[in-house]
């Protein structure tokens, strides 16, 4: 169920959305303290650097940013960075007594102007043009560096030092002879923790994030084990003590290794937090489009200032701002109480900071790396198609053997190659080829030759000039020769936020390209020869078409519009990946449609993929909107300290086993009949849920058998049965 009710920004925003934001914000500041701590950490720096930029993002650069529901804060993405600066320029961690921080603060101090100059110079949109490919390899590289450095601090080791490369063909010789038992135990547990709490479907285990409950497992673990057998965060008496806050250094301003740290903060801190920003909007329920070049000068501002007092270089961090939707945050505010809740943990909770493990932190980084450089991940770059893989394998390697900004720089260049060896013209790299021809409302561009990533900007020119003007605006592929997957990706991402804005985006005569691969985005190649291989129709498509078949049921594979399948329990902070075997029939004048439908909650590192099986009763007159779920403990907890849903006094059972919410209650109230409640106190393992159009009918989040499909279609005739008493079908 969307909510039109767009949140209000500012002070006024505080007002109506106070509740909400200071809650959100107290838990993800509960995910922000140990990822801080081990981010710091593993940049080689005082692990209270990383909870001041936390501070520094949250209360103060939030207010100037361009975005609505993102945490700021460092990022496991700008370790390599900082770690290689603080390395390069007199030494990094505790071992060295943190030569190199200084200097790496005033490299950060730099970084992060640039970084704001960015924004001023309206480049956000550049975010567009780093070729997707290329992206994921970097930060898949990202990963496995992390990974490599914190294996480490995991098994209770002093790391050795070098190139990354023979840093990784020590980790043999460590795990042998180096190991601290104490050290591993903590690591273990950790590691168990993080990946068995997203299994865990609890509500009540889950409102207690997996790094708090990292901290709660290991810190008596710890006690118990000894402290003098582990190595522990030490905030050397946090801000209002000997460890507070530390002023950057100028002193290598004339040296290679500063600027070399000086570029890489600007262009990846840029890269990453417009990455974030882009990703978190998309899981917005508000579907707000952020200020793309005002996070710019926020983020690099915000680094700025972060470093001049000590801190790492932030950005817009995805995980958190992943968790911040989730927990329901509704504005900026959310993000200021983070960083809020924060500073009271440093100024009042030291001796109990104090008490985490440093394995316990490790483990989390390693885990954060693996999620980056995941197996799936490069499952998924293959199925895109072989070029793409090519890339982010290639790019991945570079930064591995180079550093971040050479590996990119490679992989991009790589990118080049294979577009000219497809026929990509010189003239066409840089400047999309085409033309434009305008009929009454309609805007239409006229596309030619290859539509590849670095053109995709004059391209998007002219596309934004259409939507502002024109009701449609059609993309005519006809004399396309090459589009690449990057431009597919945009093209989709385009056409749907112009929807949200009530305009239409078609993509005309794509189909006269062949795509590289069976992947909706896949490039698209005119001169390509090679065949796909056939599509594998899975077991249970076959099943579900025979089931309509003999049903004489309308049976479609997929659907590409999503447009009409947006219900609230289904894609609230979450993004429709597919809609997959539909089965359709119609009963009492109503359509009605069953599906699998994918969904995607999270992003990025974060991502997590869920499907159901629903049914959609379309042909319905007006109905209110409203949603549907099983009632908790946590929800009758909730209803103690002012949460309210709608009951019914007449219905009891019903009251007692779901919480009903909607936008206008005397109208949900008057929909909901004594028949329908009837219907639910009957059925109690079926929820219904309106988008103000149609309902739709669906058990718990779940795959279903034809069997339970069958009983699914029966309950829906039921119900519909109820409705005629209440509404008047078409």
């Amino acid at each position: 169920m969307k909510n039109n009710n767009i949140p209000k920004t500012g002070f006024a925003g505080l007002k109506a959305h106070f509740k909400d934001d200071i809650i959100s914000g107290f838990s993800v500041s509960l995910i922000a303290l140990p990822l801080c701590l081990g981010i710091a950490l593993a940049s080689g720096v005082p692990p209270l650097a990383g909870i001041i930029t936390a501070i520094v993002g949250g209360v103060l650069a939030s207010r100037i940013g361009g975005t609505f529901v993102t945490i700021s804060g460092p990022a496991a993405g700008l370790i390599v960075i900082t770690l290689g600066a603080a390395e390069s320029m007199g030494g990094a961690g505790i071992e060295s007594g943190f030569a190199g921080y200084p200097h790496a603060l005033g490299a950060i101090v730099i970084g992060g102007l640039i970084m704001a100059v960015f924004g001023l110079l309206k480049v956000g949109k550049v975010g567009d043009y780093f070729p997707s490919a290329a992206v994921h390899g970097m930060l898949a590289a990202i990963g496995v560096i992390i990974i490599i450095k914190q294996v480490f601090p995991a098994i209770g080791a002093k790391g050795p030092k070098g190139e990354i490369l023979e840093v990784a063909s020590e980790i043999p010789h460590y795990l042998m002879h180096e190991t601290n038992l104490s050290a591993i135990i903590v690591t273990l547990v950790a590691l168990a923790t993080l990946i068995i709490h997203p299994i865990i479907k609890s509500k009540i285990i889950k409102m207690v994030p997996a790094p708090m409950w990292v901290l709660i497992f290991t810190i008596p673990l710890a006690m118990y084990l000894g402290h003098e057998n582990l190595k522990m965060v030490n905030l050397d008496g946090g801000l209002l003590g000997g460890g507070g806050l530390k002023l950057p250094s100028f002193e290598k301003i004339g040296t290679s290794p500063f600027w070399i740290a000086v570029i890489g903060v600007a262009l990846v801190s840029a890269i990453e937090s417009l990455l974030s920003a882009k990703a978190v909007d998309s899981l917005d329920p508000y579907k707000r489009s952020s200020n793309l070049d005002k996070d710019l000068i926020a983020m690099g501002a915000g680094s700025s200032l972060a470093a001049a007092l000590g801190g790492l270089p932030m950005i817009s961090e995805i995980v958190r701002s992943s968790a911040n939707v989730n927990n329901g945050a509704k504005t900026q505010w959310a993000n200021f109480s983070h960083g809020l809740f924060l500073l009271i943990y440093v100024l009042i909770g030291v001796f109990i900071i104090e008490m985490i493990p440093v394995p316990a932190l490790a483990a989390m980084l390693v885990f954060t790396g693996f999620r980056l450089a995941s197996p799936k991940e490069f499952k998924h770059m293959y199925k895109i198609g072989l070029m793409e893989f090519e890339i982010f394998v290639v790019t991945l390697v570079a930064v591995l053997a180079t550093d971040l900004i050479i590996g990119i720089v490679i992989g991009i260049l790589f990118k080049y190659v294979l577009i000219l060896f497809k026929g990509t013209k010189i003239n066409e790299l840089f400047k999309s080829n085409l033309s434009v021809e305008h009929k009454g409302s309609s805007k239409i561009i006229y596309l030619k030759g290859s539509q590849i990533f670095s053109n995709y900007l004059s391209l998007k020119k002219k596309m934004d000039s259409g939507v502002q003007n024109y009701d449609e605006l059609i993309l005519d592929f006809s004399a396309v020769n090459f589009v690449d997957h990057t431009v597919m990706e945009h093209l989709e991402d385009y056409a749907r936020l112009a929807k949200q804005n009530n305009k239409n985006v078609h993509i005309e005569n794509v189909e006269n390209l062949h795509p590289v691969s069976n992947h909706p985005l896949a490039a698209r190649d005119k001169n390509s020869k090679a065949k796909l291989k056939n599509i594998n129709i899975d077991s249970r498509t076959l099943e579900l078409l025979s089931f309509a078949q003999s049903n004489e049921f309308e049976f479609q594979n997929k659907i590409a519009d999503n447009e009409g399948w947006d219900f609230y329990t289904l894609t609230i902070r979450k993004k429709i990946i597919s809609i997959k075997n539909i089965i359709s029939t119609r009963n009492n004048n109503a359509l009605f449609s069953i599906a699998d439908i994918k969904t995607q909650e999270g992003a990025e590192t974060t991502t997590d993929l869920e499907s159901t099986t629903v049914l959609k009763i379309s042909g319905l007159s007006p109905i209110p909107k409203f949603y549907m779920e099983k009632e908790t403990f946590v929800d009758k907890i909730a209803e103690v300290v002012g949460a309210r849903d709608i009951d019914f006094d007449t219905h009891k059972k019903f009251s007692n086993n779901y919480v009903l919410k909607g936008l206008n209650e005397n109208e949900v109230r008057k929909f909901f009949t004594p028949e329908i409640l009837n219907f639910f106190e009957s059925n109690l393992d079926y929820y219904m849920v309106s988008n103000g159009t149609d309902l739709m009918l669906h058990q718990s989040h779940k795959v279903l058998e034809t069997k339970e499909i069958h009983e699914l279609l029966n309950k829906g005739k039921g119900l519909i049965k109820c409705l005629n008493k209440a509404l008047v079908t078409v």
